[in-house]
């Protein structure tokens, strides 16, 4: 007795594309997040640093990363790098920011770590939120 199978692997492949694009998509939502809470949590004093984020998301075939980072450069000194490791007093225009709520709904107040402190606290979130957006292209396949 033999059996012969037919196996059409469009379908596999087009849930396959279809889950690279909602994983690209869920990684530049937390990555938008990270920006947006991190700038909130940024200290302000003529507004430079808050706005010197730069951020990448590359995609290559199954993986997908993000890259959040701040620069701001007064000759060779890093300001940026100075503010997020060092310690200092808030100045009035700090002080008068509310901070940053992530994706979570977690408060982080401006200060140092600015940074690492959002990443960290709002990583179980981005797990969350990566995890629901494949779940729902599993479930819609």
């Amino acid at each position: 007795m033999k059996a012969r199978f037919k196996i059409d692997d469009r379908i596999l492949r087009r849930v396959q594309k279809e889950i690279q694009k909602q994983l690209s998509r869920a990684v530049h939502d937390c990555a938008d997040d990270l920006v947006r809470t991190s700038s909130e949590t940024a200290p302000h004093d003529k507004g430079v640093l808050e706005k010197s984020y730069a951020k990448e998301v590359t995609a290559v075939r199954s993986k997908v990363a993000a890259k959040v980072d701040y620069c701001v450069k007064e000759g060779p000194f890093n300001y940026a790098l100075w503010m997020h490791e060092c310690r200092y007093r808030l100045g009035s225009g700090s002080l008068a920011k509310p901070g940053g709520v992530g994706m979570s709904g977690k408060h982080y107040p401006v200060g140092t770590k600015f940074l690492t402190r959002p990443l960290e606290g709002e990583t179980p979130a981005y797990k969350q939120h990566i995890e629901r957006e494949l779940q729902s292209v599993i479930k819609g396949a």
